[in-house]
């Protein structure tokens, strides 16, 4: 959809405002790096867009390279129409100024996802598609920076035009290495069921398959030149159809998708469990009998199982030594024992009312709640226990696993060691994924309030 959207936008700039981008180019390259310097800062700054539509088609159309890459399929296109067609007309004066300002465009997409790349790199991240993506990313940018440079006038017209000519041949390179590129991030996503995936396939394949196709047939009859086109025709069809629909097929979601896909998705959630020694100090009061005498003392008793093992110890062998003393009394001094010890269960049973009432300032129990991630919803469960946090689950509908992996590592232990959260510091390169789980987990722990 978002490639969609960039390819109409492209081609009306192509099109309709084909005389001003040829009379006054600077303008148009201007606003190209306005957008892209933009969204750059925006994305790489603390500033969070709390709405998906404008991250995903103000900020995202930029940022994720649609608009570039929309602006290069005019380029591609613009060789492979039939010679005197209307659309080459349009196109092929305007070629050069098409291809700077798809390059300026395009070092939105470079700069955003390289610096997560490079952040990824030091983090020790490398999922399935990082060195291939790494790889073909890096030779794109070698092969486009030359080229685009070469598109000026003043330097095309100091080269040779033979020489010219042959290294503008990288160009079709860089074209396939762009819908290499589109198939190693979007075809495991696809394949997944993440929504627009697939879509988003067809079109890009359409447009670079349909490329090839029509670039190669073009060749094909400027040089063979036969008398009648059925034949290249038919067989370029075939070309065309049969390798989008066998992309298609391969990038067609086979998982069984069950009636309740929120049960499915908890299911395969992260979880994190937290000790009681991890946790807060509680203060308690803890009054003890010594003899005869009473005597109150406060205590700050932590939530370590060994102190309370030990404090619990002592009180019980208080109480055995008291029990002891009480019956050899007994026996000694008869009924002054009997006069006694109704005195003595008196104190004993009033005691407790002396201790004050522990108060917690989250009630006990699971709680869940959700928040807007990077492309979805993301959920977060989580167990209380005496103002301790046991157990956190966090899942998400449709953020991309490995970055949503990345935030949960970093976020979730300190949720869990603060009992809070607030002051959480976000991972880099998974900023929304950090975000909708700590505003998730707020959302949670202000349910268990009390």
């Amino acid at each position: 959809m978002l490639f969609l959207i960039a390819l109409i936008i492209a081609a009306f700039v192509a099109f309709c405002l084909d005389k001003p981008l040829k009379k006054c180019p600077a303008a148009f390259y201007i606003t190209a790096a306005v957008l892209t310097i933009a969204s750059i800062v925006i994305l790489q700054s603390d500033i969070r867009i709390t709405s998906r539509f404008v991250r995903d088609y103000v900020l995202g159309i930029f940022s994720r390279g649609a608009m570039g890459t929309a602006f290069w399929a005019l380029v591609m296109w613009a060789g492979a129409f039939p010679n005197g067609s209307a659309p080459i007309k349009k196109l092929m004066p305007i070629r050069g100024e098409l291809s700077i300002t798809a390059a300026i465009l395009t070092f939105s997409h470079i700069i955003t996802y390289g610096m997560q790349y490079i952040t990824n790199l030091i983090n020790g991240r490398t999922g399935s598609d990082f060195v291939i993506t790494s790889i073909v990313c890096l030779v794109m940018v070698l092969i486009m920076t030359p080229l685009t440079v070469m598109s000026v006038k003043k330097i095309r017209k100091k080269m040779n035009a033979k020489t010219w000519k042959k290294i503008q041949r990288l160009a079709y390179i860089f074209y396939a290495l762009i819908y290499v590129h589109i198939l190693v991030l979007f075809l495991p996503k696809a394949q997944k069921g993440r929504e627009g995936y697939f879509l988003n396939i067809i079109v890009y394949s359409a447009v670079f398959v349909g490329y090839a196709v029509m670039r190669i047939r073009k060749y094909y009859l400027a040089n063979k030149k036969p008398e009648k086109k059925l034949v290249p025709n038919a067989i370029s069809a075939c070309a065309f159809a049969l390798p989008v629909a066998f992309v298609g097929i391969f990038a067609h979601n086979t998982d069984v998708k069950p009636s309740e896909p929120s049960i499915v998705t908890e299911e395969k959630a992260g979880t994190f469990t937290f000790s009681p020694e991890t946790t807060a100090v509680t203060g308690t009061a803890v009054t003890t009998a010594k003899d005869s005498k009473k005597s109150s003392e406060t205590t700050a008793v932590t939530d370590k199982s060994e102190k309370t093992t030990t404090s619990e110890a002592v009180t019980t062998a208080e109480k055995k030594e008291k029990t002891e003393k009480s019956d050899s009394t007994g026996e000694e001094h008869g009924e002054e024992h009997n006069s006694e010890e109704p005195a003595q269960e008196q104190n004993e049973e009033a005691q407790p009312a002396n201790e004050p009432e522990v108060t917690y300032k989250y009630r006990n129990g699971e709680y869940e709640a959700e928040a807007e991630g990077y492309a979805g919803k993301v959920h977060v469960k989580l167990s209380i226990e005496n103002d301790s946090i046991t157990s956190i689950s966090a899942w998400a509908d449709d953020d991309d696993p490995e970055y949503f992996n990345d935030a949960m590592n970093t976020v979730i232990p300190q949720i869990g060691a603060k009992v809070s959260a607030d002051g959480i510091d976000a991972c880099s390169g998974a900023t929304y994924s950090s975000n909708g789980i700590i505003d998730a987990a707020r959302k949670a722990l202000e349910q268990a309030m009390n």
